[in-house]
């Protein structure tokens, strides 16, 4: 389903108990529905992650790292099953930037959803030792990287490129 919906369909059966698994804060929603409307890739990803048992939370976050773009978290486990994940976005940033760093974290998002032996750190950790490689080690917080993710931000802009946005104004 796309994210448009998802995100209007929460807005109806919230009080039903029905949500969706992708949580931008309200300030990031136009832009991801924006990147769900331009990006196919995005959208399957979105899609995905709403078929999974995790919740994942989108926010954008100034960085102390200049180069560093965006990252995933898991945040908890819960007893019956539920994973929590939060995408941290780096502001500021062009558009297009923030939407390909979207679908590169939602591809990462999606790794950790389809492996369920990802429960905590140290189990978050021993994955991305296996599937991915180590880019570094700054006061003991590991970061990895996988070919896939990085694949996905790659075809992200492709698609970005490809389907320009239209503005919302016009001339009379």
């Amino acid at each position: 389903m796309p994210l448009v919906a998802v995100v209007a369909l929460a807005m109806q059966v919230v009080g039903q108990g029905a949500v969706p698994h992708l949580r931008p804060e309200i300030t990031l929603r136009p832009l991801v529905e924006q990147a769900a409307q331009r990006s196919p890739s995005i959208r399957a990803l979105i899609d995905r992650i709403e078929a999974a048992d995790v919740i994942v939370y989108v926010r954008i976050r100034p960085f102390s790292q200049s180069d560093l773009n965006g990252r995933v978290a898991l945040l908890q486990k819960m007893p019956a099953g539920q994973r929590y994940l939060v995408i941290e976005l780096a502001c500021p940033r062009t558009d297009v930037v923030t939407i390909s760093t979207l679908g590169h974290e939602l591809y990462h998002a999606v790794e950790i959803a389809e492996e369920p032996s990802i429960v905590d750190a140290p189990t978050l950790i021993a994955y991305y030792t296996r599937a991915g490689e180590k880019t570094g080690d700054v006061w003991g917080h590991l970061s990895f990287e996988t070919r896939g993710a990085e694949q996905a931000g790659v075809q992200v802009r492709r698609e970005l490129y490809a389907t320009p946005t239209r503005p919302t104004w016009s001339l009379k």
